[in-house]
């Protein structure tokens, strides 16, 4: 059974059976998605297996909780859905529970630095707290990622634990540059 969303607006579809909505800033494919987009109750994006999107009070910050594998339009819409949060509440903080996160395809890659980051910091986007992938290989994938941000952009620090970064998120902004704490 198909679900509509009424907050957003058609977009045609090149694609036949899968429709798009949306704006111009973010559009979903609410074919692949279905219900991940809830709306009203704090939560911005649900894919079981996927990633959790809530908006965290305690740290006055974006929340994402990695799950595991994703397709790109699954991470495209986890993390248009927590620009979104960021904007409504107008943050600068998101807070990274990477530790299940897995692999990300280079061509996600690409769209994040290419793309979504340069939105994300427009929209005011600062600090960073991750937790560190269990996956080397997807730690690997978040450093080098990281690397290319300028370091008077964004500051971004790993963590071992969700308790330390929203730690570090509650304290006082540090110099802009990108930390490692072990």
């Amino acid at each position: 059974m198909r679900k509509t969303w009424k907050a957003a607006a058609r977009i045609p579809s090149p694609w036949p059976g899968v429709d798009l909505i949306g704006s111009a800033k973010s559009v979903m494919v609410k074919g692949v998605l279905g219900d991940a987009v809830p709306g009203g109750d704090g939560t911005y994006f649900n894919l079981p297996g996927v990633a959790v999107v809530t908006w965290d009070a305690t740290s006055n910050a974006v929340y994402i909780e990695t799950q595991g594998w994703s397709a790109s339009a699954e991470t495209e819409a986890a993390l248009e859905a927590g620009l979104r949060a960021m904007t409504e509440h107008h943050g600068s903080r998101w807070l990274v529970d990477g530790s299940n996160m897995k692999v990300v395809k280079q061509s996600d890659q690409d769209w994040i630095d290419r793309k979504w980051l340069p939105h994300a910091l427009a929209a005011g986007l600062r600090r960073v707290a991750m937790v560190i992938p269990k996956s080397g290989l997807a730690l690997m994938n978040v450093e080098d990622m990281v690397r290319r941000i300028p370091s008077t952009k964004m500051d971004v620090a790993y963590f071992a634990t969700v308790d330390e970064a929203r730690e570090w998120l509650a304290g006082p902004p540090p110099k802009l540059r990108t930390a490692w704490k072990p």
